[in-house]
This record gives C-alpha cells, structure tokens and sequence, in this order.
C-alpha cells in the first residue's frame, strides 16, 4: 500500500463510540457538475464542517510554520467505506510474498491470515488518510460529526488532534516533496525509516497543536528529547485497540515505532533549531531505523555496512530458489531476536550495535523455505551480543530442526541460517567469511553529517 499515507489514531485519539448525528449534514455541493471529486466514495463537507476544516488549516499552518501552496480537498466516508478502501488497495500477490518471507524468518505463524488481520487492524484504527496522488483527505464520518455544533469539547479536541495530524502530510507533500520520495523504491529497514519520518513529523505538529491549547510552547518539551522520549516509554500504549493490541510484534511494533520514534527523532531536531531542522529531515531523511531509534547516530551521519548476498549457486543446484530478499534494520532485527528472549517482543540491546543486514529467503518445490543472513554490527562486542542473541532463537527450535540453524561470527560479522540442509552450510560459510574478512573496522560515515 505505498500510494497513500495511513494517518492512525494515537495518543488520545483513539476509537470510540460517538454520539450519533444530530441530522443528516447537508454537503457543500449540490451535485457532480460542481465537485471534481465526485467519482470519490462518500460525501464532501458540509458548510460548518468545512468552515471547522478551514480553521484548522490555519492552525496547521501556524503549528507546523509552513503555508498550504493551494486549498486541500477533503471527503468524508464511513468507517465501512474506508476499510473497502483499504481491502482493495492491498496487493494481494505482494502481500503473500511478504507473508512467507516473515513466516520464515519465524515472525508470523504459518496458519495466520494476514490479509484478514490487517483488514481488521486497519479497519479498527484508521481515522483518515491524506492521499499525495489526488492531494486529497479524507476523514471518517465520526470524526466529521465532532466538528459539528453542539459536540462535546471533549470530542472537538480528539477530532482536531486527528486533522491536524492529516494536514501536516499535505503540508509535506505540498512543501516538503513527500509525493516524490514516497514513490521511492527502499528496503524494509529504509520504508520504516522514512514513515518514521512522515508520521513522527505530524505527531510532533499534533502534540504541538495540544501543547499550544495548554498555554505552552512546544520547545519547552523538544529542548529535552531525553525527557520526553522517557514520557513516551511510560506510556508505550499510545495506538490503543483490541486488534492491534493482539497482533504479532512483527505486526504492532513497526507501526508504533513510525508514530513515536519518529516523534522523538522529529522533537530532537526541532529543539535543536525548531522547525527548520525537521525540515532539514526531509531534505535528508533518515536512511535507516537505527538513525531513528537513535537521533545522535543521523547527527554524526553514522551509515550502515553495504552488505551484499553473492549468487550461492550450490544452493540453487540444490532446488532452492530465491523468494524474496531484503534488510531488516536494527528495528525488526530487534524483534526477530526478541524471539530469545523470555517475556519480550524485541532485544533492544543485542540489535543495538545493528550495522548492516541483507536476508535472502528461498522457495522449495514443496513450499518449504530456508533462509540465508548475512549481518555486521559496530564492533566485535556488539556481534558477540547478537551472536548469543541469534543463537538463543535457533535454539528454540524443534529438535528435529535444530541442525538445519547455524549462527556464526567471524569478526564483527554475525551469519544465520534457518531451515538450510546442513550439507549446504559449507559453501555459506565460505562466502560469508569472504564478505567478514572484507568488513571495514567499523561502519562508515557521512562525510558531511547533519548539522546540528
């Protein structure tokens, strides 16, 4: 689903049952001859609704310290509509790929129904959405209704904090190029990178908006990402729902990351040199979740290893084929190593010293997949951690399939084999100790990092 942005609700904002409407809200127009937008599903504003949107366009504005280049169509649909809209914007054939590729690596169970389970997070959180191929925004009819007389101040502040949060993504599109970049090609680790971004960029805008309602300027919480980043951790249940509380790591915590990693990336730059320096972000956006995660690291312009899986053909003359290939990033690294660790969804520490991955996953004729993972870490120690961390997951294998892991180091380079015919281990290591024995003293760096 990379042709629009799915805004989610958070912090405060999310699902309830609201009051039901007062009346049936009349539209702005009257007919199709007078709205461009009329092959869209659902309604445009009605003329209070739309008088309450433009309102907070200027808030929006003011908050975010950037101008709408042009006015921002919106249409409002229901929560059913939306979900369609979501259903049919899935790539049913991308999504299987994805499924068996995390299914290997052992992040989703094999009988799970992802398409379902998506359908129903999803459809449980999503608020709105702006969309950068129409420039259009579209908003749930519960939302809408808070905007109407008569409503609660309550449920007014909920649905600004959702709008507002939506009109930031049409301020990047229109200011900051985020149509462009989001058409992009990039690995798992780099698409969680960039949402981190987009969606940490108009969380920081929505927390501003509320802070300015308190009387306070939103520097007086950036100056000290610290403290605030640890607001955040005691209270890590900020995208609330039954679906998404129930849903795998692999599924929650990539998500969450978007909204407050990215916040917290977002609020560092910001109480260095207020909004010009998220701007600066998205001139330059983060290349890895390790740059998010850690905010210092993409001020130094620290970089990851170029990690490159050669051919392997004694794999292929073995009837494997290769399925899907990819970098995982010290963010979903993190939750694969979780799986060692008692009571944890993600090991923190061990993906900490992340340097560089590339995962290739193959296809056997019978279905069966096997997994080849090539990862560099900061320094010895840190692969030695990983190493251990690597090792507790394989482990957890059945007996019976225990020969087929392997996970070795050399240097600070960590390899990973799942499900792999141990007489195939042999050309692996071989090449991966090519690669090991090429590996720089440390990961590289930009030679001209962020300024501060």
């Amino acid at each position: 689903m990379r042709h629009l942005l799915l805004a989610l609700a958070i912090a405060g904002c999310g699902p309830s049952s609201p009051p039901p409407p007062e009346r049936e809200p009349e539209p702005v127009t009257s007919g199709a001859e007078d709205d461009p937008l009329a092959d869209i599903a659902g309604r445009p504003p009605t003329a209070r609704e739309q008088e309450a949107i433009a309102a907070l366009m200027r808030v929006a504005e003011r908050t975010r310290s950037l101008t709408f280049a042009r006015p921002v169509p919106f249409r409002i649909q229901g929560r059913d509509v939306i979900t369609q809209f979501v259903r049919d914007q899935i790539d049913a054939e991308e999504l299987e790929r994805a499924r068996v590729f995390y299914v290997a690596i052992g992040l989703l169970a094999p009988d799970l129904d992802i398409h379902e389970l998506l359908i129903r997070v999803l459809g449980e959180q999503i608020v709105g959405y702006y969309d950068p191929e129409r420039s259009l925004m579209v908003i749930r009819e519960d939302v809408a209704e808070q905007l109407r007389p008569g409503r609660g101040q309550r449920q007014l502040g909920e649905a600004e904090m959702v709008i507002v949060h939506e009109l930031v993504h049409a301020l990047q599109d229109q200011r900051l190029g985020l149509g462009d970049r989001y058409e992009e090609e990039r690995t798992i680790d780099g698409e969680n990178a960039f949402a981190s971004l987009v969606e940490g960029d108009a969380t920081l805008a929505m927390i501003g908006h509320m802070a300015s309602r308190m009387g306070q300027p939103l520097s007086a919480l950036t100056r000290n990402a610290g403290m605030l980043r640890m607001l955040i951790r005691q209270n890590p249940d900020a995208i609330q729902g039954q679906e998404i509380e129930q849903a795998p790591p692999i599924v929650r915590l990539p998500l969450m990351s978007r909204y407050l990693d990215g916040m917290i990336l977002c609020a560092t730059l910001h109480g260095q040199r207020g909004w010009p320096g998220v701007d600066g972000l998205h001139a330059r956006p983060p290349a890895t979740t390790e740059q998010v995660l850690h905010p210092e690291r993409y001020l130094a312009g620290e970089l990851s290893d170029e990690v490159t899986l050669p051919p392997l053909p004694e794999l292929a003359a073995a009837g494997l084929t290769p399925h899907e290939e990819d970098s995982l990033g010290e963010l979903e690294s993190g939750i694969y190593l979780g799986q060692g660790v008692d009571g944890a969804e993600r090991d923190e520490s061990a993906a900490e010293g992340w340097g560089g991955d590339r995962i290739r996953v193959y296809l056997r004729e019978d279905g069966t997949t096997a997994v080849v993972w090539w990862t560099s870490w900061d320094d010895e120690g840190e692969a030695t951690e990983a190493e251990l961390s690597a090792r507790r997951v394989a482990d957890a294998a059945p007996p019976e399939a225990r020969a087929r892991q392997r996970v070795e180091r050399r240097g600070r380079a960590v390899l990973i084999l799942r499900d792999l015919e141990p007489d195939l281990h042999g050309p692996v290591q071989s090449a991966f100790a090519a690669f090991a024995d090429a590996l720089p003293a440390a990961p590289p760096r930009d030679a001209t990092p962020a300024a501060p």
